[in-house]
Parts: structure tokens; C-alpha cells; sequence
């Protein structure tokens, strides 16, 4: 960066301030380091002269400098003049370094690459310290004003630092200096109509920003106010918080709001967290002082962290202990999308020892067999009176069937004659089967224990049928058999993707060479080239042509451009030959840190599913084979008992006819 064109500067105490390399420019000034050695402060510059008002509020905010502003803002520590006594044209201010906007905390795409090792715990302390930070502003009388994700910045530890310090509100001597900015987003309703932000804020106007932000980091950066609106018009964030329409409140539904899909709820956090949340969002809180207090949020933030737990499932998921389940796995099952993201390791479970499990689960084997067929029963036997009746009816049944058989035979000898009924004595060959039928209208005193054993036949089998299909669907080892499969299949796609990320992790480290020997002759410019052909319009062709380094040297695609023969295309591979040779290879950094890095981003997203569904595919399994076994100790004697019915039931009935029906 081209050093600073600003001269003459002078501290408040006239000594001269020299500064060195921009690092930062934004809409009202640029940002500067502090030559020389000055590692912890940098200066600010404005674009624009100051105006008079401007210049006194940075003297009432350099005055009220103290150690706790320092540690949680970037706040002005000394102001800088144009010439010596000269009108402020900046300040000094700490410099802020290893930190993310909070944006890339919340959001969880931003999240995992800026801080890959952040859960929600890391987000719960963000909110605690934001609070803190809001806390010490508000004890010394200012007021942020101009709340907004752009302006808080977290570190690496979730501690927090506010910038752009000189846009707050500040009071002195009866005097108010504005903040006359603001983000629709975060600016609460009562103030979402007006058209200049110069206007009175109030702590309790930062406490909407505050409960905004909080809501962000808690609730993986869904706005408390974006959601699914049932009405025919748009619904723009601004219009919602002008008419409180908070879509994950109790009374969302009566404001035709919902949540937005793959959401958690406020239940993922502590019944006192949530009406924090209501008291923030809802009308009342337009009251003075009706919001929470950025102390009422540290209180409760403070309290949620000490009472969280891990997940028994996935390590990098805390959530409220409160909670009978954890609410990321669901929220990552059902989504889809990986909330959090370890640094270190595209898995974190042990194939081998999980599938040791999953072996250490007996399977239940086939099912018992039972048969009412197994079963021999002796009929039950016969009331008084009734057993000789029982022996005449199965004499009468022979003789109808003896009957029937001389009368068909008899008949069957006619017509084989081709005699046919021709005579009126032929007639006498029925009677045999009228007398059987005779037999069958006439009752014996059999009948009604005939009918009585029958009845009881057909309820013992309809009760096995009932039972049967029970035993077979509850107690049988066909879910075990499915579940085992789909196991075996997960884990089989686990060992796959696992297997493609080693392959990848080799061409990262067989590559490395090739990848540090490109970013070496990236690094080799053109302008180095010394040779005399190359003159400055010729470099000037090359650059246009996209051949700026070494890396870019190609003899065909410089074959290409006008006035580029084959001889200064070939000087010029020479020229970066002698490049190449200037190369050495470190053994040591084969694959860099943010390379192997990259690749765990790359596959953690594939191999997490497949995690989960082994992780709990195995409980499946383990909860399937103790079903079935309990099924079967219960069942069992029931089952049992229900084919010795039948057989019963069966004998019983073939005790009262001929030949008694098959089961």
C-alpha cells in the first residue's frame, strides 16, 4: 500500500505524527499505521474538513478516555491536527487485530471458515461479552446509536470490539452530539420511519440493536424479524419491525408471521432468555427503559453458559441442558447443512471400533418355529348320554356315505348299459340316496356338541391366525436383517468418502512441488526480465495478454500476440528456465496447513451425514434386537398356548365326525 499523502500532523500535545501504510478506508475517512515502531495504535484521517461541532465531540470523547473503553472499543485516544494547534483532522485510536466482523460468527458458512472451531458455546460467550461491551458504553453515558453487524468486531477467544467509536452519541456539558447514522435492520420501530437519524437516541434504542444482534449469534443468523409471512404484500424486514411482527414469538401467528424454514425456535434456550427476547421485540418495549438492559442479558448469557452440555453424539454441539435432546442434530438432519465445523479432522468417530459394536450385537436369529401341527391332544371327552349319541352319528355318516356310493354306482351302471332311467323300476337306484339324505334331515342328539366343538375350532383358529401374524411381525429378525444392511451400507459409503479424501490428501502431498514451484514463479514479475527486446510496449502487449509472470510464460500463447515471433518467445522461456532453477523445493511444507484445511471443508460436509447415520443406525440396531427379545419372552407362552388351542380344538372335533378340518 502507497504510504500516507498527509503532512504536518501534530498530536494534541504539538508533536509531530509521521504515518505509514493505509490499512483501512471507509466512507468518512482512511486508516492509517503510525510510523515509526507504533504497533498499537493506528491513525484515522477524514476525507473532509471537520466541522466545528465534529471537532469538539472528539476533544469531549478524547477527555472521557478510560482503561475500560480502551478494552472493549476502538475509542479515540488523542487527536491528531492539521499543522501544530491546527483543526483536528483525526485521532489516534487502539489498534485492533486478529478479529472477524460478527457477521462471520453468526452465519454458519462465514462461521466455518472463520472460526472452524467455534460451537455454540463460543456463541453464547460472543452475545455474553457483546453485552459487556454495550454495558460499559452505556455506564459512561454514551450511546452507540448507530447499531449494526459492520461495526462489532470478535477475536478468535469471542471477545468483542466495537469500532467507528467517533459516529456514538455523546453528551457533555448540556450538550448532545449526534450519531447521525443507522441500519434499517437494527434500528428499532419507533424510529423506522424517520427520515434523518440526527435525532435524540437512547440507551434503550441501543438495547433493540443489542437484543438484534444477541438473537443473530443464539439462533445461527436467522433475524428475529425475517420469516414466513401469510399475507398477499411483501414484508420487508424494515416494515416488520416497524409493526413488531417478531416471527418467532408467541404471537407470531396473530401478526401472520412463522418462523422460517430449517429453524430452531426460542425453546432452545432458557424460558427466561426467551421473554427477554418478547420483552425486546414487542410493543412494550417502545416503553422507556421497556427493553432489556444490555446488564439483564449478561446476567442470563452468563447463566445459560455454565448450564450447557455436550452432545452425547456430536462433540462439536453444546445446547442448553434444559433440553431433553440436542436441537443442532435435528436441525442438521432435517436441513441438511453442517453447523459447525471442526478444524483438526474431517471425522471424529473410529470406524473399526463403531463396527466392533455393531458386531457385539448378537442378531436374534430365526424365529422359533411353533405349529399347532406339533402339538397331539386326546379329545375331550363327551357329557353323560352324549357319547353313545356321538357313536350312532358316526355310524349314520357311514351309512350316508355307503348309501350314496351303492346309488352312484348303480346309476352310473345304467347309463355305461345306455339304459339309461328308461324304466320306471330304474328309479329304485335313488333310493339308497334318498335314504342318506333321509339320514343327514333327520337329527341326532350328537348334533349340538358337534355344533358347540365346531364353533370352538373355528375361534382357536382365527385367534392363531391373529396371533401368528403378531409373533411373525414382532418377534421375527426380518427388521434386524434390513437395519444390519442399511448399517453395512452407511458404512461402506463412510469408508468411501473416507477413502476419496486420502486419495485427495496424497495428490495434495504428491503435488506439492508442482504448487510451490507455480507460487514461486508467480512471485517472478516480467519487469525483472532484463532482456533488451523486451521493451516497455512489449511488456505493456503481455501484460494485456494476461502474461504478467513467469508462471505465465507459454511459448504458443506468446506465438500469439502481434510482434512476438518464435525467437522472443523462446528468449523468454529461457528467461523463466532460469527461474525454475532458481526454485528450491521445502521438504517441509509438502501440504500447507490451510491446504490440508480446505480439503477437510470439502469432505466434512459428505462424511458428517454418513457419521450420523452410523452412530445411530447402531443405537437402532441395539434398540431392534432388545424389541425382539423382549417380544419373544412375552409372546411366546402366548403363542404357544394359542397352537395348543388349536390343536385342542381340532381333536375335539375329530373326536365328533369322520375326518375333522385341516388347521
Amino acid at each position: 500500500m502507497s504510504p500516507s499523502p498527509h503532512n504536518h500532523l501534530f498530536d494534541s500535545r504539538g508533536s509531530p505524527v509521521s504515518l505509514g501504510k493505509k490499512v483501512g478506508s471507509g466512507g468518512e475517512g482512511d486508516v492509517y499505521e503510525i510510523a515509526p515502531h507504533r504497533k498499537d495504535v493506528l491513525a484515522k484521517i477524514y476525507h473532509k474538513p471537520l466541522s466545528a461541532e465534529r471537532q469538539e465531540k472528539l476533544r469531549v470523547m478524547v477527555s472521557g478516555c478510560n482503561e475500560e473503553l480502551k478494552e472493549f472499543a476502538a475509542w479515540p485516544l488523542d487527536l491528531l491536527h492539521n499543522g501544530r494547534n491546527g483543526p483536528v483532522c483525526g485521532f489516534i485510536m487502539p489498534r485492533i487485530t486478529d478479529c472477524e466482523p460478527i457477521h462471520r460468527v453468526y452465519g454458519p458458512s462465514h462461521r466455518k471458515e472463520s472460526f472452524p472451531n467455534a460451537d455454540w458455546k463460543f456463541l453464547v460467550r460472543t452475545a455474553k461479552n457483546l453485552a459487556a461491551a454495550f454495558y460499559i458504553i452505556h455506564k459512561y453515558g454514551y450511546v452507540v446509536g448507530d447499531v449494526n453487524e459492520g461495526n462489532i468486531l470478535v477475536t478468535k477467544k469471542a471477545c468483542v470490539r466495537l469500532i467507528d467509536c467517533d459516529s456514538f452519541q455523546v453528551q457533555a456539558h448540556n450538550k448532545t452530539y449526534f450519531c447521525e447514522v443507522g441500519v434499517a435492520q437494527f434500528t428499532p420501530p419507533e424510529l423506522q420511519k424517520s427520515k434523518d437519524f440526527k435525532m435524540l437516541r437512547s440507551q434503550n434504542h441501543d438495547n433493540f440493536g443489542l437484543a438484534i444482534l444477541i438473537f443473530l449469534l443464539l439462533f445461527m443468523g436467522r433475524h428475529p424479524f425475517s420469516g414466513v409471512y401469510k399475507g398477499n404484500d411483501d414484508m420487508p424486514i424494515e416494515r416488520a419491525i416497524a409493526e413488531h411482527r417478531f416471527a418467532f414469538g408467541r404471537n407470531a401467528a396473530q401478526k401472520a408471521m412463522a418462523p422460517p424454514p430449517n429453524a430452531v425456535g426460542l425453546s432452545v434456550v432458557p424460558g427466561e432468555i426467551a421473554s427477554l427476547f418478547e420483552q425486546a421485540f414487542t410493543e412494550s418495549g417502545i416503553q422507556s427503559w421497556g427493553r432489556p438492559s444490555a446488564n439483564d442479558w449478561w446476567n442470563l448469557l452468563d447463566a445459560l453458559e455454565k448450564r450447557l452440555k455436550k452432545c452425547p453424539t456430536e462433540s462439536m454441539h453444546t445446547f442448553y441442558s434444559g433440553l431433553a435432546a440436542c436441537p443442532w442434530c435435528g436441525l442438521e438432519n432435517s436441513s441438511g447443512i453442517l453447523l459447525f465445523l471442526s478444524a483438526d479432522t474431517i471425522s471424529r468417530i473410529d470406524i473399526a471400533s463403531e463396527w466392533q459394536k455393531v458386531l457385539a450385537i448378537k442378531p436374534p436369529g430365526p424365529i422359533p418355529e411353533i405349529n399347532p401341527r406339533n402339538y397331539r391332544c386326546m379329545p375331550a371327552p363327551f357329557p353323560p348320554g352324549v357319547a353313545r349319541a356321538v357313536r350312532l352319528g358316526k355310524i349314520r355318516q357311514a351309512s350316508q356315505v355307503l348309501l350314496l356310493a351303492a346309488s352312484a354306482v348303480i346309476v352310473l351302471a345304467l347309463f355305461a348299459n345306455g339304459q339309461g332311467f328308461s324304466r320306471p323300476d330304474d328309479l329304485l337306484s335313488l333310493v339308497p340316496a334318498a335314504i342318506a339324505g333321509l339320514l343327514f334331515v333327520i337329527p341326532g342328539r350328537d348334533k349340538a356338541e358337534r355344533k358347540q366343538r365346531k364353533k370352538s375350532f373355528e375361534d382357536a383358529r382365527y385367534s392363531w391366525q391373529l396371533w401368528e401374524k403378531k409373533w411373525k411381525a414382532e418377534a421375527g429378525d426380518a427388521e434386524f436383517t434390513a437395519q444390519l444392511s442399511a448399517l453395512t451400507h452407511a458404512k461402506q459409503r463412510y469408508e468411501a468418502i473416507e477413502q476419496e479424501y486420502r486419495n485427495a490428501l496424497s495428490a495434495l502431498q504428491r503435488t506439492s512441488k508442482e504448487r510451490q514451484e507455480k507460487k514461486f514463479l508467480e512471485n517472478c514479475h516480467l519487469d525483472a526480465c532484463s532482456s533488451p527486446r523486451l521493451t516497455e510496449n512489449r511488456r505493456a502487449a503481455l501484460r494485456s495478454f494476461g502474461i504478467e509472470t513467469a508462471a505465465d510464460i507459454d511459448p504458443h500463447r506468446i506465438q500469439t500476440i502481434p510482434g512476438f515471433d518464435a525467437a522472443l518467445a523462446h528468449e523468454l522461456v529461457s528467461w523463466r528456465k532460469q527461474q525454475e532453477g532458481r526454485f528450491v523445493f521445502d521438504e517441509e511444507k509438502r501440504a500447507s496447513a490451510s491446504d490440508i484445511q480446505g480439503l477437510i471443508h470439502t469432505f466434512q460436509p459428505k462424511i458428517r451425514p454418513a457419521e450420523r447415520e452410523i452412530l445411530g443406525g447402531i443405537e437402532k440396531l441395539y434398540a431392534i434386537q432388545q424389541r425382539i427379545l423382549k417380544n419373544r419372552g412375552k409372546f411366546q407362552p402366548i403363542i404357544e398356548k394359542s397352537a395348543r388351542d388349536l390343536a385342542q380344538a381340532h381333536a375335539n372335533l375329530s373326536a365328533v365326525t369322520l375326518a375333522g378340518k385341516l388347521f
